[in-house]
């Protein structure tokens, strides 16, 4: 293909560019170049400039080099979550608004197993203390105490009491 540049009269630059298979010239302006990038990114904040050179049909560097010119962002904005707290209910960019309702959440209720009082565990001492949960949640360790007199006390198995 071979180019020509000119300027015309309102100082706009003409490319021309003959197509060697049909000699046919293609006209392509500059700022029909820079009004296209302008819009696209005016019209989109979060598209990149490489997806705006690919509908413009010029290079990425051009494209920055347009919106530096025309005092537009450079750097696309990227999407923003926004998350409802689940303790308080207010919108954020992270899922907990603050750090008290985080500690609020990883509070979980549970019933004693021996009195059926309610008491509160921390997730993380809840996972540690209590790995297998198999012989039950007790509030304190007088009930658990309790518990376990009255399933493997020695009341609870006569077998092992001596006759004399």
């Amino acid at each position: 293909m071979a180019s020509t540049l000119t300027l015309d009269n309102k100082n706009h630059l003409t490319i021309v560019r003959e197509d060697r298979i049909t000699g046919n010239p293609h006209l392509l302006l500059a700022s029909e170049n820079r009004k296209r990038v302008a819009e696209l990114r005016s019209a989109d904040k979060f598209i990149t400039m490489s997806e705006i050179a690919r509908k413009v049909g010029i290079s990425r560097q051009r494209v920055y080099q347009i919106l530096q010119t025309e005092g537009l962002p450079t750097k696309h904005q990227t999407i923003r979550y926004q998350y409802e707290c689940p303790v308080c209910g207010t919108i954020s960019s992270s899922k907990f608004c603050s750090n008290e309702c985080k500690k609020e959440w990883q509070q979980i209720p549970i019933l004693c197993s021996h009195c059926g009082k309610l008491f509160i565990r921390d997730k993380k001492q809840l996972l540690h203390n209590y790995p297998h949960h198999d012989q039950g949640l007790f509030c304190s360790t007088v009930c658990a105490g309790k518990w376990l007199a009255e399933h493997h006390g020695f009341k609870r198995d006569p077998d092992h009491i001596r006759e004399q």
